[in-house]
């Protein structure tokens, strides 16, 4: 079974990769966070770094587009080409207010029939890359991945990765994990699962319920739990040891790139993760001043 490292804005640059690569590993595909794509196919400099290959040398990893255009992503695919990689992932599945009114991410969904002739058009063109979707299961109802499922299935994309949430559930609603069963019986191509995947004991529910399973995305999991691929393959949990280097090697190169006042922010938004629903965690995350005050916080039980 592959793993994919769903990307978070923020915080899953290339250094947080290849740090997490060097100390953990278990991650077969680092998902790369969306480029908001303009007519100009302007993006800013930081995207521009981040998916530089010289930045992810030695990792495999999924540029993502957003966009309703279809020549926009095609020719985003061409760029992605010129750097070398062989896949890109059109985002289906975003729900921000300031993405779907627009009609882009799960946006897109409202409209089904536009989905269908953007993916026409998409393919009736000679593709330089493959294309690989990441979708909800609908704007507002989980019934609409019926037609929604139809759509994708007619497609030859290289994989899709279905969140098992409508738009409208954004991120802490219901959960509907039958509608991946579904996708994985249609012969959709390679499913991949994404949803509320936060521990071994998830993921080996998930494929009791459906061995077929080829690949499962996990973001939040990952974040509180850096191991956690590696203990999908049966490796050891991490040590108190290899967490306090997680995070100062994360912050040292966050530093090296962004004012201290930013490098230190990133840090902290990713903390709150392993720190999950400890109030006196948090707020002692909160008041940190410094890369070890924030181990002590969070790792420590702030001794």
């Amino acid at each position: 079974m592959r793993v994919f490292f769903a990307p978070m804005e923020g915080i899953t640059d290339a250094a947080l990769r290849r740090v997490h690569r060097e100390i953990f590993g278990g991650v077969d595909v680092y998902c790369l966070p969306f480029h908001k794509l303009t007519q100009t196919m302007s993006l800013l400099s930081r995207e521009k770094r981040d998916i530089d290959p010289e930045e992810n040398r030695g990792l495999e990893v999924l540029p993502q587009a957003l966009t309703r255009d279809p020549n926009q992503l095609l020719a985003w695919l061409a760029w992605v080409k010129e750097l070398g990689y062989t896949c890109g992932d059109l985002n289906l599945g975003c729900p921000s207010p300031t993405v779907t009114k627009r009609g882009r991410g799960s946006g897109m969904l409202r409209d089904p029939g536009y989905l269908q002739s953007f993916l026409d058009y998409v393919f009736s063109q000679s593709l330089p890359v493959s294309l690989s979707v990441k979708t909800r299961i609908g704007y507002e109802e989980a019934s609409e991945w019926e037609r929604i499922l139809r759509i994708l299935s007619e497609y030859p994309l290289d994989h899709v990765t279905v969140h098992v949430r409508t738009m409208k559930e954004q991120y802490t609603g219901g959960k509907h994990p039958e509608a991946f069963f579904e996708a994985v019986r249609s012969g959709l191509p390679h499913p991949v699962y994404n949803g509320d995947l936060r521990t071994p004991e998830d993921v080996s529910a998930l494929l009791d319920r459906c061995p077929e399973t080829e690949a499962v995305m996990i973001g939040r999991g990952l974040l509180a739990d850096p191991a956690l691929a590696r203990r999908l393959r049966g490796g050891p949990p991490a040590g108190s040891g290899e967490l306090t280097e997680w995070y100062t090697r994360l912050y040292r190169e966050w530093e090296g790139r962004y004012l201290p006042v930013q490098a230190l922010g990133r840090i902290k938004k990713l903390m709150e993760w392993p720190a999950g629903g400890d109030i006196r965690k948090k707020r002692m995350l909160r008041k940190a001043q410094g890369i070890e005050e924030c181990i002590r916080a969070v790792l420590q039980d702030g001794e």
